[in-house]
């Protein structure tokens, strides 16, 4: 029986809880968190699997090859509507912390080992994450958003083009 996923571009971010049920909840503004009985990469994969026809794997293979990112890549789900989500924890269980890149507005070093993560609508969460942690991973997500938007465009910039010369080749011919 398919689902469709829960998550979408109005996400803050998903957190892994320690819960006797859950394995972690996505965050929304406004709305009660939503729990989930998957990891957070498993959320992301059925997300990717059933909009997009793809899969985290894919997605991190295409990280590798286009961006030279191998390790804690941000995953871009949508780059028209600025959907990209990055990780600020690590996790052998595939559960770390994401954040969703349009969502989000700031880091600020909290505590001990704390960062907040401030969110454009004026919510803000206290993750155990370092914060030089934090800003390197959220600038390689504007990074990967950019190139990803480029790419985009300039393969749309090079099917026009190519229709183009197409139609002017016969007159170099000649």
């Amino acid at each position: 029986m398919f689902t469709t996923p829960s998550l979408n571009p109005g996400l803050c971010y998903i957190e892994p809880v320690r819960h006797m049920e859950y394995m972690c909840q996505a965050v929304y503004h406004g709305e009660a968190p939503q729990p989930s009985h998957k990891p957070t990469e498993a959320l992301i994969d059925e997300l990717l699997i059933y909009y997009y026809g793809t899969n985290l794997a894919a997605r991190r293979a295409h990280l590798k090859a286009a961006h030279a990112i191998h390790r804690m890549g941000p995953i871009v789900i949508d780059e028209r509507i600025q959907f990209v989500l990055f990780p600020i924890t690590t996790s052998r269980t595939r559960n770390p912390f994401w954040i969703n890149l349009h969502q989000f507005l700031m880091c600020q070093p909290g505590g001990e080992g704390m960062t907040d993560i401030h969110f454009n609508h004026g919510m803000m969460k206290s993750v155990a994450a370092d914060y030089n942690f934090c800003e390197k991973q959220y600038e390689k997500a504007l990074r990967v958003l950019d190139r990803s938007t480029k790419i985009r465009e300039q393969s749309a910039l090079y099917a026009t083009r190519q229709h183009q010369m197409n139609g002017r080749s016969t007159d170099f011919i000649r």
